[in-house]
């Protein structure tokens, strides 16, 4: 009887490659702040949070949408609309500068099938004034991939270290994410679009990324999936190729996250057909204990 027992035994997978019952109960349930107009904003694909207007925050649709920027409030109440005189070809991400000027990724390429992108540079409008006329982009920034080596991208920062935008490729292949580099000084013309240099990996973001942002100190950056968030460390500011994960929340909703910004340190997300919620900073910073 010993042997069939020890066979019976071996064939059970060992203990540690088990989920445990702690392991199936991490997911972490958002906090709701407020959900969407979704007539005007149905589906939010990119968010960052003023630097100039203390609780304002930025949202834009994806593609098929009017190219048009909503002021919001923490609760998702719109405070304004802003029409941008540039086409939402494939809109992904919104990232903002030190000196508080915006950033339009018009960076998706689904399936590798545009291999010319580019980043629009905007004053930021005043949220509190009634928009007029169209909002012309001061700069633009084109880059080029060629066949074979192009990607597609739904997260956009901006590194005022480098003077550069960084896009964060989505793979679907299981491999971790990507560093691109997109130069601002100066913008890469339409007629001369720029190579988007790899500057380094997310380690462990094997999941297709949807959003990001750069903490205003540069040190955090922040990205997420459609379930999951990370957070990492730059140990060197300049740098971007020793990013060190701090922690990793799994989402246990099930609303597709499309974008994430910093609001103090806490995180805020905005979701397709849904709203804004937020995940508070010893909510994240728990994750990785």
């Amino acid at each position: 009887m010993l042997l069939p027992l020890l066979l019976s035994a071996a064939m059970l997978p060992a203990a540690d490659a088990r989920e445990s019952p702690a392991t199936a109960d991490a997911r972490v349930s958002l906090e709701p702040l407020g959900r969407f107009d979704l007539k005007r904003i149905p589906e939010s694909s990119g968010v960052v949070q003023s630097r100039r207007h203390p609780g304002v925050f930025w949202v834009h649709n994806d593609s098929g949408n009017p190219p048009i920027l909503y002021a919001i409030t923490r609760a998702g109440r719109i405070l304004g609309a802003h029409r941008i005189a540039a086409a939402n070809l494939d809109w992904e991400d919104i990232a903002v500068d030190g000196r508080g000027r915006l950033y339009i990724g018009d960076i998706g390429s689904n399936k590798g099938l545009l291999g010319l992108r580019v980043i629009h540079r905007i004053d930021e409008p005043d949220p509190s004034r009634p928009a007029r006329y169209f909002v012309k982009p001061t700069a633009s920034s084109w880059y080029s991939m060629p066949i074979g080596g192009r990607f597609d991208a739904e997260s956009l920062v901006y590194d005022d270290e480098g003077d550069r935008a960084i896009v964060i490729t989505k793979r679907l292949d299981g491999q971790e994410a990507e560093l691109r580099e997109v130069p601002f000084n100066p913008p890469a013309p339409f007629a001369k679009p720029a190579s988007p240099n790899r500057l380094g990996v997310l380690p462990g973001f094997v999941e297709p990324a949807t959003g990001a942002d750069l903490s205003p100190d540069g040190r955090l950056l922040a990205v997420c999936g459609v379930r999951v968030v990370r957070v990492y460390e730059r140990p060197d500011p300049r740098g971007w190729d020793n990013l060190k994960p701090i922690a990793e929340v799994k989402i246990r909703q099930k609303q597709q996250v499309e974008g994430i910004a910093w609001d103090g340190s806490d995180l805020i997300l905005v979701s397709e057909g849904r709203g804004v919620d937020r995940i508070a900073e010893k909510t994240w910073k728990k994750s990785w204990e």
